[in-house]
């Protein structure tokens, strides 16, 4: 195996486990001294494959963090590099979870479900951790790979988890152009912000990935097919832009759609799902994130759970017991020891 080209001296200490990245947007370096130790930390970063360098001398940086509403942000600089994820490095359909790769520099390919798309600076692809693919990088490259539960990207349109096609996000689109300035301010500009505005900003980004993704994956479903993917995109974004709002009743959302309750109840039993549940557990996530954000260490839990939708903090204490198998403060108190 070629060794790898140190480009930083190396930490006091080795690089540990996923559970030790920082929140964004404060990216934790990770060092190796040959191709092989990087190969084992994007196994665990990313997802398991075959690492394969282009070139005799490789060069790697390697940095990640976490995302306060559940993923990650993984950045990697090198040299020319073939990765392989086969059959048996794919997440089973359940955990299954996007790479939204935004290309910084470099130009390449990646395969997936008989899609070979091209990499080309300023460009984002999106694939799933559910199927088999391979990316190669002819050039130096830099790619910015944001990861997180499949179901946050499809959540704003019809398709199934099953129906995940590989997509495209050209550089000249100008979605596609927004999306790579939020990147840059939310995660590597140098200005100051807090926690609450961190995880909106990570919303704002995921949205505009969500709606990239869908746009993309629209244009592939039949004409006839297409009004009830639309409604339920409008529904979902608009829910999930006001999750926080105690007062988003079925009703609200109605009025602000101009449209019915029952015609609300009726898209969510299309997706087997409830109202009532799916803003609960988007709430619940969203407490559980904060719980785990040692910036918000000292926050009191009513005021976590009023920030996150909830108008009584004993109502949010039930619940969260029901949905985690502890309480919030206790919950915290494992997070903060390593434990949860």
């Amino acid at each position: 195996m070629p060794r790898a080209r140190q480009t930083m001296p190396p930490p006091a200490r080795p690089a540990g486990p996923e559970a030790d990245l920082n929140f964004a947007p404060r990216f934790r370096p990770f060092y190796a001294q040959e191709v092989a130790g990087y190969e084992r930390e994007l196994d665990k970063l990313v997802l398991p494959g075959e690492f394969r360098a282009l070139t005799e001398h490789p060069r790697l940086q390697l940095q990640a963090c976490r995302l306060r509403a559940g993923g990650r942000v993984v950045s990697l600089e090198s040299t020319p590099i073939a990765v392989q994820h086969r059959a048996e490095h794919a997440a089973d359909l359940q955990h299954a979870e996007f790479l939204a790769s935004f290309v910084i520099a470099g130009h390449g390919v990646i395969v997936q479900n008989e899609a070979t798309l091209p990499l080309e600076p300023g460009d984002i692809i999106f694939r799933t951790t559910a199927l088999p693919s391979e990316i190669r990088m002819y050039t130096d490259s830099r790619i910015v790979v944001v990861k997180g539960p499949l179901s946050r990207l499809l959540g704003a349109h019809s398709l199934a988890m099953s129906q995940f096609t590989a997509q495209r996000g050209v550089a000249s689109l100008p979605l596609v152009q927004t999306a790579h300035r939020c990147l840059r301010h939310v995660f590597f500009d140098k200005t100051e912000s807090n926690p609450v505005s961190s995880l909106f900003a990570e919303q704002a980004l995921l949205a505009l990935l969500a709606s990239i993704y869908t746009s993309q994956a629209l244009e592939k479903i039949p004409g006839d097919a297409r009004a009830p993917a639309d409604n339920w995109q409008v529904l979902a974004s608009y829910i999930d832009a006001h999750i926080t709002d105690p007062e988003l009743s079925v009703q609200a959302v109605a009025d602000v759609l101009r449209v019915t309750t029952r015609w609300v109840h009726r898209l969510f039993k299309t997706r087997s799902l409830q109202y009532t549940g799916y803003v609960r557990e988007r709430r619940l996530q969203l407490a559980r994130e904060a719980l785990e954000d040692p910036r918000r260490a000292h926050v009191e839990i009513k005021e976590i759970a009023a920030s996150c939708g909830f108008l009584h903090a004993s109502h949010f204490i039930r619940r969260f017991h029901e949905r985690f198998g502890m309480s919030p403060a206790l919950y915290r108190k494992q997070a903060g020891s390593g434990g949860a």
